[in-house]
Order: C-alpha cells, then sequence, then structure tokens
C-alpha cells in the first residue's frame, strides 16, 4: 500500500511538473514594438512609375510599448493624427531628403497599363509620390499605417496598445488621383464634308483642342505648350481670310515659336496654369496643300503636340503627347507611296495615248500597240470645274497630280502631229476610303468604267504604311488606252491626184452655176 502511495505521488509530482512547463511554455501577449510592419497598397498606378513612400508621421515607443505618433522632426504638421492637404503639399515641396523612405514594388499591369504598388511600412502617415516615366500627372497622396485593438478600426489613435488585447495592424489604402492630359485634332468640315483628301491648292481648316492639366499645390512652376508641325506638302496660311485663332487672352500665353508656313509653338504661362487647371484650350488655323504634296498613300501630316510638367519636384521634366491628321491627293500614273523604296511602291500605269499599227510576225499581220508622244489632254474635275493639263511623254504616260476624290472628265485639246484628235469625253473617277485614325485605307481610279488602279495599305505604327496590295480581281488593274488615227497623206500634186481635184473643182461650179440660173428665173417670174 505504501509503495502504490509512493508511485502515486511520484505521478502526481510529475503531472504538477509538466503543468508547470506548459505554462511557462504558453506565449505571452506580443507587445507592439519598434519594426513592426504591415503592406500598404497604392493603386491605378501607371506600371512603369516611379513610386515612392515618404514617413511623415512616426510612432514613438517605449518598454511598456507603443505610446502614441508625433510628426518627423523638421517637419511642420499640427495634428500628426490629422495631416491636412497643405501640410502635405507643403512637405512636398520641401527636401525630403531627411525623411524614410521607401520604394514601393510594382504588382501585374492590368489591360490599361495600370499597376498597385505595395511595400512593408512601419506605423504611422506616409506621403507617396507618383514620378518617372508617367502620362499622368499624380496628386500626393498619404498612407496610414495604424494599431487597432479590433481588428477592424483603421483610425489613427494615441493611446497606448495593451500588448495582452486583441490588437494588429492596420492600413488604408490610396487610389492614385490623377489626370491624363491629352491632345485632339481635327480637320473642320467644309460645308457638311470633312476633307480628308484635298487638289493641290485647295485650303484646309485645323483645330486643336486640349485641356490643361489639374495641378495639386505641389506644384509651383510648371510648362505647359502646345506645338504643331506640318510636313512639307501642307504650308500654314495666316491672313484675313485665314485667321489664326486661340481662344486665350494674349497675356495668359506666348509664342515660343513664331506662326511660320510650316508650324508654331506656344506656352502658357505658369501661374494661369496652375489656377486654371481642366480649362479647354481651342487652337484654329488654315493649311494649304502644295506644290511638294506627297500623292496616293503618301500622306500630308500635320501633327500637334502638348508638352506638360509630371513631375511635382522638377517642373523641367516633361511628358509629350501628340495627335496627327492625315490629308491626301491623287495622282494619275505615278508612284503608289512617295519615295519609299519597297517592292510594292510601283508607278502605276493607268493611262496611255497610242494608235494601233500593223506589225507583221510569223504567222502574218497583227495589231499592236504603239506609244505617241506630244498628245495634249485636259482633266476637269465635275464639281469644281478646276482643270489640269497633261502631254503624253516618250512612252505615251499622261500624269495628272494632285487630285482629289472626285469625277472627272477627260478630252483631249492637241494631237499628236500627224493624226487626228479623240473628241471623246472619258469619266474618271477616283474614290478613296479612310481608317478611323484619318490613315488611307484603299483608293481607286476608274478610266472610263474601268478599274485602273485599285489598292489597300495596311499600317504599323503612326500612320506609315507597311505594304500596299492590290485588291482587284481577276486579272487585276488595266491600262487604259486612248487611241488616235492617222490623217490621211494628201494625193500629190499632177497625175491622178490633179485630175481628182480637177473633176471636183468643176463639178462644184456647175452645181453652183445651175443654183444660179434657178434663182434667178424665179426672180424674173
Amino acid at each position: 500500500m505504501s509503495k502504490i502511495k509512493k508511485v502515486l505521488a511520484m505521478l502526481l509530482a510529475l503531472a504538477m511538473v509538466l503543468g508547470t512547463t506548459l505554462t511557462a511554455s504558453a506565449e505571452p501577449g506580443k507587445k507592439p514594438v519598434e519594426g513592426d510592419k504591415a503592406t500598404a497598397t497604392v493603386n491605378n498606378v501607371e506600371a512603369t512609375a516611379t513610386v515612392i513612400a515618404y514617413q511623415v508621421v512616426k510612432a514613438n515607443y517605449n518598454d511598456a510599448g507603443f505610446i502614441g505618433y508625433s510628426t518627423v522632426s523638421g517637419y511642420e504638421i499640427g495634428d500628426p493624427l490629422h495631416p491636412t492637404s497643405d501640410e502635405i503639399t507643403a512637405i512636398a515641396n520641401s527636401d525630403t531628403s531627411r525623411l524614410k523612405r521607401v520604394q514601393m514594388t510594382a504588382g501585374e499591369a492590368d489591360g490599361k497599363g495600370l499597376a498597385s504598388f505595395t511595400a512593408d511600412l512601419e506605423p504611422g502617415y506616409w506621403m507617396v509620390l507618383v514620378n518617372g516615366t508617367v502620362d499622368e500627372v499624380y496628386n500626393p497622396m498619404l498612407v496610414g499605417i495604424a494599431y487597432s485593438k479590433s481588428g477592424s478600426d483603421n483610425t489613427m489613435e494615441a493611446g497606448p496598445v495593451d500588448a495582452n488585447s486583441d490588437w494588429t495592424l492596420v492600413t488604408n489604402g490610396a487610389y492614385a488621383k490623377s489626370t491624363k492630359p491629352s491632345i485632339d485634332k481635327t480637320i473642320l468640315p467644309e460645308g457638311e464634308d470633312t476633307k480628308q483628301d484635298l487638289a493641290i491648292g485647295d485650303y484646309v481648316q485645323f483645330q486643336i483642342k486640349t485641356n490643361i492639366p489639374s495641378y495639386s499645390k505641389d506644384y509651383e512652376e510648371v510648362i505647359v505648350k502646345i506645338s504643331d508641325s506640318l510636313s512639307k506638302g501642307l504650308t500654314l496660311v495666316n491672313d484675313e481670310k485665314h485667321p489664326f485663332t486661340v481662344n486665350l487672352d494674349d497675356e495668359n500665353y506666348t509664342f515660343t515659336k513664331a506662326i511660320s508656313t510650316d508650324g508654331f509653338e506656344i506656352q502658357i504661362n505658369s501661374d494661369y496654369a496652375l489656377e486654371h487647371g481642366k480649362d479647354e484650350v481651342v487652337i484654329t488655323y488654315y493649311a494649304q496643300l502644295n506644290k511638294d504634296a506627297g500623292l496616293n498613300f503618301d500622306a500630308n501630316t500635320n501633327t500637334a503636340t502638348l508638352t506638360y510638367s509630371n513631375d511635382p519636384s522638377d517642373s523641367s521634366k516633361t511628358k509629350d503627347t501628340d495627335k496627327r491628321t492625315y490629308n491626301y491627293t491623287f495622282a494619275i500614273d505615278s508612284k503608289l507611296n512617295g519615295e519609299t523604296e519597297s517592292e510594292w511602291n510601283k508607278i502605276t500605269e493607268e493611262l496611255v495615248k497610242g494608235e494601233m499599227v500593223d506589225v507583221t510576225t510569223e504567222t502574218g499581220t497583227e495589231k499592236k500597240f504603239q506609244a505617241l508622244k506630244g498628245a495634249t489632254f485636259t482633266l476637269t474635275n465635275n464639281n469644281t470645274n478646276k482643270v489640269y493639263t497633261a502631254i503624253s511623254d516618250d512612252n505615251g504616260r499622261l500624269a495628272f497630280t494632285g487630285l482629289d476624290a472626285g469625277e472627272y472628265t477627260l478630252v483631249e485639246t492637241v494631237a499628236p502631229e500627224g493624226y487626228t484628235v479623240n473628241d471623246e469625253k472619258i469619266p474618271v473617277v477616283i474614290s478613296a476610303e479612310y481608317n478611323d485614325d484619318g490613315t488611307l485605307k484603299s483608293y481607286s481610279i476608274k478610266i472610263n468604267n474601268k478599274a485602273t488602279s485599285t489598292y489597300e495599305a495596311t499600317y504599323e505604327g503612326k500612320g506609315t504604311s507597311t505594304t500596299i496590295k492590290n485588291v482587284v480581281q481577276g486579272e487585276g488593274n488595266e491600262t487604259t488606252q486612248v487611241l488616235n488615227t492617222k490623217i490621211g497623206k494628201l494625193p500629190s500634186t499632177g497625175g491622178i491626184g490633179t485630175t481628182i481635184f480637177t473633176i471636183g473643182g468643176c463639178l462644184i461650179m456647175i452645181v453652183a452655176a445651175g443654183l444660179f440660173f434657178k434663182s434667178r428665173r424665179k426672180s424674173a417670174k
């Protein structure tokens, strides 16, 4: 019995030891300590941006743990728990080198090129600034990391946090507030139609629209410029009939490049830009298509560019965005796409002048086309009555340039020496189809109701055609031949020739005499 008691006592003692050990090994409540971190997130930022978080309010600790918040030394925030936008702006504009900084990491970009940026941050308030190679203008943001006793309350509280309470670090995420400046350029309607194709000498009116970027108070000085550049085929015109206009008062902008034949540049005054964010700027002007105009798929371009500050720490850092318009003029017998060297950039063969001659071959005699030089033709626009002239070259080719889309009439006015004029009125129709961005999708030329040119272009980048293909089915494009007939040779003097003319003259005289005497007899009665 005594042995049993001894065993039971030993087991009880062991159980007490084990129990003591288990209690001692149980982790006590973890107190908040310096170095605690939580993940902060900033959303809706361009994935290519640089995002930096600067600590402006920090947590304080003692041996008991967290005791409250204070503003980082050297910076002014009246209430560390409630920083104002003006206070954050002032800090953003000051020397931030003394602030603790953490670069945030970009997540995967979405379909719009935007990403969420994250970083593990210590408790307090963090000022977040966005810069780098970005298109948008970002306002400063504020991210808070707070101790919460309930696990759901994300407000900043100054009181101590009991280590044995159910506390956690919580964050208030931020969504980037930004504006993405853009510029729009259009061809103003002429009547009811928007002119994308022009004849040489035609005028076209352009309109540029943009909005001044909306800058926050952390910007002290900004650059906002609007410029325009014309290709060699367009000449900017500024006269009484074709005025240059800006919807701003003169004192609110300056010309950093004066109006010239190839473009201009204006800069909006910084103070005005800072005070008038989101205001619309409208510029209108005229250009004329000149003799250097590109032909067919070789577009006559016009590019408007908006240059704007996008970094509050450095106003000289700017971003450009632009919009391009395209104007086209057509030609008969010319290169498809200007001077571009490519297998598809050939000279079209749409219209030739010549005659059909008999050619002796091994199998006999057959008709063959032979080019004629020196025939003069006019091509008249049926709508405007504008007349274009061409003379056939050594190869019989007739080249007309500077045409817009529409209906024309082709007429021979002077035949080559020794040939009769072909007085046929030949219809010519030029048709064009455009892409949504204003580039030329396809064009066709029909002469005498036959497809002589039907081509379609594909594009890569900003309006640069990469391939041009013939889209006519079957035998493809046909060249229209305008034929002449030789004037018959006059009979030689003497011989049968003289006889023929003599007999003919006598017959005419006899007929005339008969008519004369007949009329005399009628008068005598």
